[in-house]
């Protein structure tokens, strides 16, 4: 028990020992994101007594120095997506210890495209519709994330877990059924590179055209039936029969039989009528028809006679009271007035 305590310190030991060398070592920064084509730089610091620093690197590596407290690593133009680098130094009991730079090479898409694949730009309310995203030339796809947008909303999103560090063509679909609130819409996709080593580095975005979808559907009432009243000394009504439609409504009225159709406009959305009745409006297009039913009745004279009734015998009676209580209230006043007289003791 004791010999194997003492070889696992030893081995503790020993890592203790490896980390503390690497430690010897400073990046900074610790991990470089780098676009392609552009300069990647880093530099590689010590605080220690050394024989030299160098880097290694599969382009701009730099030669051993010897007198340097730090020595920085520069490449003006990356052109490899492989590219390699790490920082070593030699010590002063002839061991040589060494840091890797993690280089991650990044490209933006050349461009985002949106296309319908079984549709046109105009379809019917629920038909199926695939749209599809195109992403030309992007690296690396491990990070890369395709969005759908929809009126400003995120529809849905779609990552990778391929391991290609050069460009590549991506293609994302979405199946959707618009609905007629959809009418009009505009569908986009939009691709993000999530590469954030340490938290400084930002999202890097780019976004497809928008394109616009068409809906079709059947003419649509708020409400099935309404109730209009002819006021007395008016002498018409409008009766307003304008559908949400698409393609637009066309519009027909029946009347309650015995009413002169000569003199109504009858593939009007609005109807201007002075006799009351029923009025059943039709609209119609290609997806289909919806009915409206206009219920139209005159305000009767005695519906106003007996408002001013009640409201002349109502203030009647309230006269009635207020006088009743002011004369109460003066007799009152007037025996008080009395009794006190009738209390007073003669001298």
């Amino acid at each position: 028990m004791a010999r194997g305590g003492f070889f696992r310190l030893v081995f503790l030991s020993a890592g203790f020992i490896l980390k503390a060398a690497g430690d010897l070592l400073v990046l900074q920064p610790s991990s470089l994101v780098v676009e392609y084509g552009s300069q990647a730089s880093a530099n590689c610091s010590t605080t220690s007594s050394h024989k030299g620093i160098g880097w290694e690197a599969s382009e701009g590596a730099v030669d051993m120095v010897q007198t340097v407290r730090h020595l920085t690593w520069t490449v003006p133009s990356v052109t490899h997506w492989d590219i390699k680098a790490l920082c070593y130094m030699n010590l002063e009991d002839g061991e040589q210890i060494e840091k890797v730079l993690p280089v991650t090479i990044y490209k933006l898409p050349d461009t985002l495209s949106v296309s319908l694949k079984n549709c046109s730009r105009t379809i019917n309310e629920r038909e199926t519709c695939l749209l599809q995203c195109y992403i030309q030339n992007v690296a690396p796809v491990l990070y890369l994330k395709v969005m759908w947008y929809s009126q400003q909303f995120l529809m849905t999103n779609h990552s990778f877990d391929e391991t290609a560090i050069t460009p590549v063509n991506k293609t994302v679909n979405l199946l959707i059924q618009p609905s007629r609130n959809d009418d009009g819409a505009e569908y986009w996709c939009e691709a993000k590179l999530e590469l954030r080593p340490e938290g400084l580095q930002p999202h890097l975005r780019k976004k497809s055209e928008r394109l616009s979808i068409a809906v079709h559907y059947k003419p649509v009432f708020a409400n099935d039936t309404e109730q209009k009243i002819l006021e007395i000394g008016n002498e018409e009504i409008i009766l307003n029969c304008t559908a949400r439609a698409n393609p637009p409504s066309e519009y027909t009225w029946n009347v309650t039989p015995g009413m002169d159709k000569n003199e109504l406009d009858l593939s009007s959305p609005s109807l201007s009528v002075s006799q009351p009745g029923n009025y059943t409006c039709t609209a119609s297009n290609r997806q289909g028809m919806a009915k409206k039913l206009f219920i139209v009745t005159k305000r009767k004279h005695h519906d106003w006679t007996t408002f001013w009734i009640i409201l002349t015998v109502g203030l009647l009676l309230a006269a009635v009271l207020l006088i009743t209580g002011l004369v109460y209230q003066k007799k009152k006043s007037v025996n008080n007035r009395k009794g006190v007289r009738e209390s007073v003791p003669l001298k």
